[in-house]
């Protein structure tokens, strides 16, 4: 069974932009031009730092498909031009890679790490622009599909309807840290802090063997999700805060027959309320 099936997420690895620009110098990548369609396309080793922000009319920003890459976005935006659509940065079939140190915003996902390993995603801001769901999460914070030994950590999500989404049989091996995960400011737009499922028609094998340790969750209907298929995951040291409950399906614990952890996990109910934007 699908626990977020009720979303209908469809994840298409959508094209790039009407223009894509990739340049190097001097060990830099230099991104600029505001308010026009430029994604960027890494596809050799080394460290790239942004030398301003980002915004593309529509579509991907960044997508990195080399391994042994250093993104840091020095503390600038990758933002878009249309809310609710394309991703901020991909990583697609890489390992090695690391990306720190930014803001990022307003895409359907902003940050997406598919069928990769050794990935280091930190410190960024994350911001959604509070849409609504549309047949499924309009805005997520981060997703990773079918990856393994991924550390995310020390982010701060927030005004998404989905804050960190893992998928599939394959997905190993996660850390999720220390992040900040807040619901935006209408309550029946924030559906779930953290959820586990199946990857888009792969069977229902989940992810298993993650540590989900020590992050803040709060005005999500439940902080977190586990479909039967996710298995063997610890769930330790989180707070929660949500209008509905911590886990949405309290099976998937082990003290209820289920083989996922939960332990040492601090959780409170808050009102359902809306708050001024």
């Amino acid at each position: 069974m699908l626990v977020c099936s009720l979303f209908a997420v469809l994840f298409l690895h959508g094209s790039f932009s009407t223009a894509v620009a990739q340049e190097k110098v001097s060990g830099e990548l230099e991104v600029g031009l505001q308010g026009r369609n430029r994604a960027i396309n890494i596809d050799r080793p080394g460290r790239y730092v942004l030398r301003n922000d980002l915004r593309v009319g529509s579509g991907d920003a960044i997508t990195i498909r080399s391994s042994d890459v250093t993104l840091d976005l020095r503390g600038y935006a990758v933002t878009t031009g249309s809310p609710g659509t394309g991703t901020g940065i991909r990583i697609l079939g890489a390992s090695g890679v690391e990306v720190k140190n930014g803001i990022v915003g307003g895409f359907n996902m902003n940050v997406t790490v598919a069928d990769s390993s050794n990935v280091n995603v930190h410190r960024l801001q994350i911001s959604g622009r509070g849409l609504a769901p549309n047949n499924g999460p309009s805005e997520i914070g981060i997703v990773i599909l079918q990856s393994r030994g991924v550390f995310v950590s020390r982010n701060n999500i927030s005004s998404v309807n989905l804050g960190i989404f893992v998928r599939g049989g394959n997905a190993t091996g996660n850390r999720i840290f220390e992040n900040v995960i807040v619901g935006g400011a209408t309550a029946s737009s924030n559906l779930l802090g953290i959820c586990y499922n199946p990857a888009p028609n792969a069977g229902e094998e989940g992810p298993r063997g993650d540590n989900i340790y020590n992050n803040h969750v709060t005005r999500y209907g439940y902080a977190f999700a586990i479909s039967s298929g996710s298995i063997y995951n610890v769930f330790n040291e989180n707070v929660s805060a949500s209008f509905l409950g911590e886990f949405r399906e309290p099976g998937a614990i082990n003290t209820n027959g289920g083989t996922n952890v939960s332990e040492g996990n601090i959780a409170v109910v808050i009102p359902q309320t809306d708050l001024p934007n």
